[in-house]
This record gives C-alpha cells, sequence and structure tokens, in this order.
C-alpha cells in the first residue's frame, strides 16, 4: 500500500510543475488588431507616382487555453498575434509588421514596424488607448495610430525610408511618405482567393 502511494505523488508533483502560473489572453477588443487582413491579401495603395503593392505574407495567432506549459522558458503564457506584410514598391520589397502581445490581464502591448521605423504603443484598459482622428481620402476615421518622428525614429535615411504611416485599429494601414516626399494612400484590398 505505502508502495502505490509513493509512485502517485512523484507524478502529482511533475503533474502540477507543467502548468502555468498565469495565463493571459486576448480579449476582443484586443482581436481587432488583427481583423483588418488574413494571409494571401493583397493592398493596394495609390499616389501621384503610382501604385505600391502590399502582400500579407503571414498572419498568426497563438492564445492557448490548455494551462500545460507549451514551453518551458516561461512559467506564464502571454497570448501573441502577428500580421507580416511586404510592401512592393519600385522593384523593392519593405518590412510591415503589426506585433500584439497580452502583456498582463490589463494591458497590451502593439508594435507596428514599417521599413525600419517601429514603435510601440500600450493600451492598458485603465486609461484605455492613445487614438487619433484623421480624415483620409474623405473618410473619417477615431482609432488610428501615427508613427512618425515625434514617437518613433530610424536610421535608414534612403529616399525608401519611411518619415511616418498610419494605422487604423479597425482597417489597418492607411497612409505613408517616404522620406522623398511621395506619400501612398490606401486604394484597395483584394481578399485572397479561397
Amino acid at each position: 500500500m505505502k508502495k502505490s502511494v509513493f509512485i502517485l505523488i512523484p507524478s502529482v508533483a511533475l503533474f502540477t510543475s507543467c502548468i502555468y502560473t498565469a495565463m493571459y489572453h486576448f480579449s476582443n477588443s484586443d482581436l481587432e488588431w488583427l481583423s483588418p487582413y488574413e494571409q494571401g491579401d493583397t493592398v493596394l495603395f495609390s499616389s501621384s507616382e503610382g501604385m505600391d503593392t502590399m502582400i500579407v505574407e503571414e498572419k498568426k495567432m497563438h492564445d492557448y487555453y490548455l494551462p500545460f506549459m507549451a514551453n518551458e522558458a516561461s512559467t506564464e503564457m502571454h497570448a501573441l498575434g502577428c500580421i507580416t506584410n511586404k510592401v512592393k514598391h519600385n522593384g523593392e520589397s519593405l518590412s510591415n509588421d503589426l506585433i500584439i502581445v497580452k502583456e498582463t490581464a490589463d494591458r497590451l502591448r502593439v508594435d507596428f514596424i514599417f521599413y525600419f521605423r517601429s514603435h510601440s504603443q500600450y493600451d492598458d484598459t485603465k486609461e484605455g488607448f492613445p487614438f487619433h482622428k484623421a480624415t483620409i481620402s474623405d473618410m473619417e476615421y477615431d482609432d488610428v495610430i501615427i508613427i512618425d518622428d515625434k514617437n518613433s525614429k530610424t536610421n535608414v535615411k534612403n529616399t525608401m525610408a519611411c518619415e511616418y504611416f498610419i494605422w487604423s485599429k479597425s482597417k489597418g494601414l492607411l497612409q505613408y511618405k517616404y522620406l522623398n516626399g511621395d506619400v501612398y494612400t490606401f486604394y484597395k484590398k483584394i481578399p485572397r482567393q479561397k
């Protein structure tokens, strides 16, 4: 009898050591950041100089609900989502990413990256996200983040570097300006063919 008790105790201890100590999941509001695009979408941006094409290369989300640790590097599970895009401009391919991480139950970190210009913003549910209002192509948006020299920096100084870009939580990338002065504005999204 004692022998069977001895066998059960180590297996219970092993089982409990493989469970996350905390799990932070996305809310429906958090998931809106990932809603504008699906993998395989094509998005066109127009300017007086021509057209840029953005391809949504990858959309991933990891938000595990089972409490068993998938990675022993951390005892906490933080939901993670990302959208990886490439903008085709004059034969070049420019990186453009959105990454969201649920840091705590009340805090979401949103990382914006466009051709070496990047910015992190935090959505604390107590304070809310510091959105701006913008009118672009006669459309009004009240959920935009403007990433420029005031809140980010870039070490790239060629004419294709991004001076600023505007991202809407509900619509995605709306507009961007290269250092040479060319402004590209959202024109049309072509959903992937299923």
